[in-house]
């Protein structure tokens, strides 16, 4: 074990010009000598890389945080595509069956019909419509005040 002097130790330091102003600059504004000033930003460095070593600490901790998060908001979004993809498929069924039941409707002209009603589909989910960017917008808001109401109430892990 290191045992510590109450006398000082001499340091010696070749630094910047840049950085003897700044120091030179401290002791006069200051009133303090050139060692006294060149002490306090030693020491203030010194200071900074103690947070360095609480990094290393924070870092898996930050990182299960996000992950916890993350994956909560991912299964909110996954619950909302499968009851969308779950209305979807049978609005498509109840329609198709119901065009199929049309008078004069050939299997021809219904596969023609569900062909085009794909296609537009498509190009549909590629645009954006200002309709569209709106919904976007309440769902985001949906999902997080979702995330964040039972940090609201109290209940749940921040």
């Amino acid at each position: 074990m290191i045992v510590h002097k109450r006398r000082k130790e001499k340091l010696t330091l070749r630094i910047d010009p840049i950085e003897m102003d700044k120091v030179r600059r401290k002791a006069k504004s200051e009133g303090i000598s050139l060692a006294q000033a060149g002490w306090g930003f030693l020491k203030s460095g010194m200071a900074g890389d103690e947070g360095k070593e609480y990094r290393a600490m924070l870092e898996p901790v930050i990182a299960s945080i996000l992950t916890q998060h993350m994956a909560a908001r991912d299964n909110r979004l996954a619950l909302l595509l499968v009851r969308n993809y779950l209305v979807a498929e049978q609005t498509r069924g109840l329609v198709t069956y119901i065009a199929s039941r049309q008078p004069d409707m050939t299997p021809d002209i219904l596969n023609d019909i569900l062909d085009n009603t794909f296609k537009e589909a498509k190009k549909k989910l590629i645009r954006r419509s200002p309709e569209l960017e709106e919904l976007i917008k309440e769902v985001k808001s949906w999902v997080i005040e979702e995330e964040r109401a039972p940090w609201m109430n109290g209940k749940g892990k921040p």
